[in-house]
C-alpha cells in the first residue's frame, strides 16, 4: 500500500494502493414460487393510473354488455320482421297478413338506429378500456423498472457475490415484461368477457328460461375447450419464446466473441449450434399452430352443435304454444347464451396472464423491498469537508458473506500515512484485493474498523467518502462509446482541458491523437478496438481526472509492454512526487 507525504500546499495528496481482481458470481439463492396480492401488484400506482384503470374498467363493463344487448335487438327485429308478413292465428296455422307497412318501416329503422348506437357504444367504449389500461400499464412498468435497477444499484456487492447477473437482466426484461402484460390490456379484456358472461346469461333467462337451460348444457364443453387449449398454447408460446431466446444467446455470444470464433474457425459449429436451437422453436411452433386450430374447431364444433340443439328446442316450444316465446325470442335468448359461453372460456388466458404476472411481480418487489446492508445511495452518515488520505486498519478480521467459514483476515493492523505509497505484496488469496475493498467500504469488516483521517468509514457518508477514490484494475472495463466519455466516466463536470491532462499524465495523450476522431474515437463494446494497453492507460487517467485522495492499482500496468510501462510508471512517480 502506498501514500506519499503531506508536503508544500497545493500539492495533490493521493494515497495509493494495490489490490486484486474481483470474485466469480455464483446463483441467486432459489426460493419457493409465490405470488403477489390482486391489489399489492398495482403498488406503483399513482392518482392518475388510479383514474385511468377505474374509467377502463368501466369502459370495459359497458363495451362488455354491448354483444348481448346486441342480441336483444336481434331478436326484436326478427319479431317486427316476421309479424310484417304474418300473423297468429292460432299455434299451428299462419296466415298472411296486410300489416301497416310504414310502421314496419319505423320499428325497422328504431332498431337499426340501436344497432348504430351499439356499434358507436363498442367504439368508443372499447376503445378507451384499451387504451387506459395500456396507459397506466406503461407508466407503472416505467416506474417498477426504475426503481428496481435503483434497488440493483443500491445493493451492496455482498448481495452481487450471491447472485447470477444474467439472471437480473432477464428479470429486467422477461419477468417485468410479464407484469406490463398483466396488468394492461388483459385485465380489459377479463372484465369485459366477464360482462358480456354475466349480462348475456342475465338476458337469457329473462327472455327464456327454458331455453337458456337447455343451451347451457352444452356451455361447459364450450368452456373447458377454449380454456384447455388456450392453455396449451400459452405453454408452447413460453416454450417458443424460450427457444428463440437461446438461439439469440448464441447469436450474442458470437458475435461479441467474433475474433475467437473466427481464430479457431468454428463459424460453422456455432451455425449449427444456432440452427439447433431455432429448430426446437420450429418444433414448438408448429405443436402451437397445430393446438391453436385443433381450439378454434373443437370450439365452433361444439358452438354449432348448440346451434342445432337451441333451434330444435326453441322451435318444438314454440310449436307447443309456450307462452311468451316467439322466433326473436329464440335467436335473442340463444346467441346471448351462446356468446356468454365463448366468452367465459375466452377469460381464462387472460386470467392466467394476470396470475403469471402476480409471480413475475413478487421476484421483483422482493429485490426492490430488499433493504441493503451498505446503502449506496444513503443520505445518511458524516462527509468530511478535506480528506488528507491517512488510512488505519485496526484488528480488521474478515470472511466473505458467501464464503464464512474462511476466513481471509485475521486481526490485520496496518497504518498509511498520508501520501505514502504502499504495496501489498503477498500470494494469491492472501488477502490483498480483500484489504482495498474493505478501505472503499464495499464490504464491512466482521471485527475491529477502519478509519480515514481518525473516522470510522462507517460513519461517513458512502457516496461523499468513495468520490475521493481512484481506482485501475488489472483488467479494465471500457464502456462502448468515445474515449472522450470514458474518461470523463471519471468525474462529472471534468472539461475537455482536464480530460487531456490526464491522458496525459496516464501517457495516452499520444495514440489517442494518432486516431482520425482522437477523443471522440469509439472504443467498442468492452473497449474492444483497443489494444491491452491502451485500455489500461485510459482507465488510468479516467482514475486520474477526478484528482482521488487515495488511488488503488491492481498492477495497473500489467498490459503494458516494458517501454510504456516505465513511461507510465515515470509519469507515476512524478505525478506523485515520489523518489
Amino acid at each position: 500500500m502506498a501514500a506519499r507525504t503531506p508536503a508544500t500546499p497545493g500539492r495533490r495528496r493521493r494515497t495509493r494502493m494495490m489490490r486484486t481482481p474481483s470474485r466469480k458470481l455464483q446463483e441467486l439463492p432459489k426460493v419457493r414460487k409465490q405470488v403477489v396480492g390482486p391489489i399489492e401488484i398495482f403498488r406503483f400506482a399513482d392518482g392518475l393510473d388510479i383514474t385511468l384503470m377505474i374509467l377502463g374498467l368501466l369502459a370495459s363493463l359497458v363495451n362488455g354488455a354491448c354483444l348481448p344487448v346486441m342480441s336483444l335487438i336481434l331478436g326484436e327485429m326478427s319479431d317486427n320482421l316476421i309479424s310484417g308478413c304474418l300473423v297468429k292465428t292460432n299455434t299451428t296455422n299462419y296466415r298472411n297478413c296486410t300489416q301497416s307497412q310504414e310502421k314496419v318501416n319505423e320499428d325497422m329503422i328504431v332498431l337499426t338506429l340501436y344497432y348504430v348506437g351499439i356499434g358507436v357504444t363498442a367504439l368508443i367504449f372499447g376503445y378507451i378500456q384499451i387504451s387506459f389500461w395500456v396507459m397506466t400499464a406503461a407508466r407503472q412498468t416505467k416506474r417498477i423498472r426504475k426503481q428496481f435497477f435503483h434497488s440493483v444499484l443500491a445493493q451492496d456487492i455482498s448481495w452481487f457475490d450471491s447472485c447470477d447477473i444474467g439472471e437480473l437482466n432477464t428479470r429486467m426484461t422477461d419477468d417485468i415484461n410479464k407484469i406490463n402484460d398483466g396488468i394492461g390490456d388483459k385485465i380489459a379484456l377479463l372484465f369485459q368477457n366477464m360482462s358480456t358472461f354475466s349480462v348475456g346469461l342475465a338476458i337469457g333467462l329473462v327472455k327464456g328460461w327454458k331455453l337458456t337451460l337447455v343451451t347451457l348444457s352444452t356451455s361447459p364443453l364450450i368452456i373447458a375447450s377454449a380454456a384447455i387449449f388456450s392453455r396449451i398454447v400459452i405453454s408452447l408460446s413460453s416454450k417458443e419464446l424460450n427457444a428463440y431466446s437461446k438461439a439469440g444467446a448464441v447469436a450474442e455470444e458470437v458475435l461479441s466473441s467474433i475474433r475467437t470464433v473466427i481464430a479457431f474457425g468454428a463459424q460453422e459449429k456455432e451455425i449449427q449450434r444456432y440452427l439447433q436451437n431455432l429448430k426446437d422453436a420450429k418444433d414448438v411452433g408448429i405443436k402451437k399452430a397445430i393446438a391453436s386450430k385443433l381450439s378454434l374447431g373443437a370450439v365452433y364444433f361444439f358452438m354449432n352443435g348448440t346451434y342445432g340443439l337451441a333451434f330444435w328446442y326453441g322451435t318444438s316450444l314454440i310449436l307447443s304454444g309456450e307462452p311468451d316465446y316467439t322466433i326473436g325470442t329464440v335467436l335473442a335468448v340463444f346467441f346471448s347464451v351462446i356468446h356468454s359461453s365463448y366468452c367465459i372460456g375466452a377469460a381464462a388466458p387472460n386470467f392466467e396472464t394476470f396470475t403469471i404476472a402476480r409471480g413475475a411481480a413478487f421476484n421483483i418487489f422482493r429485490i426492490i423491498d430488499k433493504k441493503p446492508t451498505i446503502d449506496n445511495f444513503s443520505t445518511t452518515g458524516y462527509k468530511l469537508e478535506c480528506i488528507e488520505g491517512t488510512v488505519e486498519f485496526k484488528n480488521v478480521s474478515f470472511s466473505y458473506p458467501s464464503r464464512p467459514s474462511i476466513k481471509i483476515l485475521k486481526g490485520l493492523n496496518l497504518k498509511i500515512k498520508s501520501g505514502e505509497t504502499v504495496a501489498l505484496v503477498g500470494p494469491n488469496g492472501s488477502g490483498k484485493s480483500t484489504a482495498v475493498q474493505l478501505l472503499q467500504r464495499l464490504y464491512d469488516p466482521d471485527d475491529g474498523f477502519i478509519t480515514v483521517d481518525g473516522n470510522d468509514i462507517r460513519t461517513l457518508n458512502v457516496q461523499h467518502y468513495r468520490e475521493h477514490f481512484g481506482v485501475v484494475s488489472q483488467e479494465p472495463v471500457l464502456f462502448g462509446t468515445t474515449i472522450n466519455n470514458n474518461i470523463r466516466y471519471g468525474q462529472d463536470g471534468v472539461t475537455n482541458e482536464d480530460i487531456e491532462k490526464a491522458a496525459k499524465e496516464a501517457n495516452a495523450y499520444d495514440f489517442i491523437m494518432e486516431f482520425p476522431k482522437k477523443f471522440n474515437t469509439l472504443v467498442g463494446e468492452k473497449g474492444t478496438q483497443m489494444s491491452g494497453g491502451q485500455k489500461q492507460r485510459i482507465a488510468i487517467a479516467r482514475a486520474l481526472v477526478r484528482n482521488p485522495k487515495i488511488l488503488i492499482l491492481d498492477e495497473a500496468t500489467s498490459a503494458l509492454d516494458t517501454e510504456s510501462e516505465s513511461v507510465v510508471q515515470a509519469a507515476l512517480v512524478k505525478l506523485f512526487d515520489l523518489p
